[in-house]
C-alpha cells in the first residue's frame, strides 16, 4: 500500500449523523440525503467531504454509534437544516488511495495495521476516517486517512 502523510487543519463543517448500527445500507442512505443538501447548498462540487465513525463499536452498543458524512466549510457559509454545524480537529495522518469497492476496503482493513506498524507509524487516538471529493465519487475511489503521531 502506497502511504502519504498529510497535515489536516482544523476546520469547520457541515455535517449529517446516522445513529445505530454501522454498515454499508445505513451510511449508503446517510450519504445519498446527505449529496443532495450539499448540491442544492452549492457545496458539493470541488468539496472535501469526510465520513467519521464517532464511536469505537466495540465499546459502545451499536444501536448508539454515531456516524457523521460531513462536508468543509468556510466560517461564513450559512448551514440550513436538516445539516449540523461542527468542527473537524484536523491533524497529521496517514493518507490511503483505494478504489472504493467493498473488497478494497476490506482488503485495506485486513492490512492497515501491519502497514502503519512496517512503516514505523503510531495511530493516536482519533476516528480513522473516510475523505471524498465529488471526482473521487465519479470515478469510485476514496482515501482512508489514520490518525498518527
Amino acid at each position: 500500500m502506497k502511504i502519504t502523510i498529510e497535515e489536516l487543519p482544523e476546520s469547520r463543517i457541515a455535517y449529517f449523523r446516522n445513529v445505530g448500527e454501522y454498515g454499508e445500507k445505513q451510511n449508503k442512505k446517510l450519504m445519498e440525503n446527505f449529496k443532495k443538501w450539499a448540491k442544492l447548498n452549492g457545496v458539493f462540487d470541488d468539496s472535501i467531504i469526510l465520513g467519521i465513525p464517532r464511536d469505537n463499536p466495540e465499546i459502545t452498543p451499536k444501536e448508539e454509534c454515531r456516524y457523521d458524512v460531513c462536508v468543509v466549510i468556510n466560517k461564513d457559509f450559512n448551514v440550513t437544516k436538516p445539516a449540523h454545524i461542527g468542527e473537524f480537529s484536523g491533524g497529521k495522518y496517514a493518507v490511503f488511495l483505494l478504489d472504493h469497492t467493498k473488497e478494497a476496503v476490506s482488503e485495506f482493513w485486513g492490512n492497515i495495521f501491519s502497514e502503519i506498524e512496517r512503516n514505523n507509524l503510531s495511530i493516536r487516538e482519533q476516528p480513522i476516517i473516510e475523505r471524498y471529493t465529488s471526482q473521487m465519487i465519479d470515478n469510485h475511489l476514496c482515501e482512508i486517512l489514520v490518525p498518527i503521531q
